[in-house]
């Protein structure tokens, strides 16, 4: 998707753990991704990353890392800033959207298909999660930083 259809203004989703397991549980359920084992290994991962990242805060915005730079946009930040509960960047979102989840950067659900489409993609991670590991930011046993 274009980046310009990336919806930038925040919605107010709840936060926490337990929302987080949830909203993971509905992301491995749009994209497919159904073997119990393959789901463990994703909400494993991602919990560790959203505590990471925002610390399971939805409307999180990175406003001073070095993508945070351009013009302001609807939410007060700037337009290439980390949003989400995990902190992607609109032109990451837009290229791994997935289809048929929200065009909301800050919808947990959108944004955390799109970060597992990233992993994916980028580093190789398989469908079923099994070396999620292999990326700092979602092993648990790893020291925290970008990913």
């Amino acid at each position: 998707m274009p980046v310009s259809e990336v919806d930038l203004r925040k919605k107010g989703f709840p936060g926490g753990p337990d929302a987080y397991r949830t909203y993971i549980g509905k992301a491995l359920d749009h994209m497919g991704i159904t073997d119990p084992v393959a789901r463990a290994n994703w909400t494993r991962g991602f919990m560790t990353a959203a505590s990471r990242e925002s610390g399971f805060h939805p409307d999180a915005v990175n406003t001073s890392d070095s993508n945070a730079h351009g013009a302001r946009m609807a939410d007060g930040a700037p337009a290439n800033s980390s949003r989400g509960g995990l902190q992607t960047i609109p032109s990451t979102f837009a290229a791994n959207h997935e289809p048929g989840t929200s065009r909301s950067i800050y919808d947990p659900i959108a944004n955390i298909a799109a970060s597992m489409n990233y992993v994916m993609r980028r580093y190789h991670v398989a469908r079923d999660g099994s070396n999620l590991s292999a990326v700092g930011q979602f092993n648990p046993h790893h020291a925290p930083g970008g990913y």
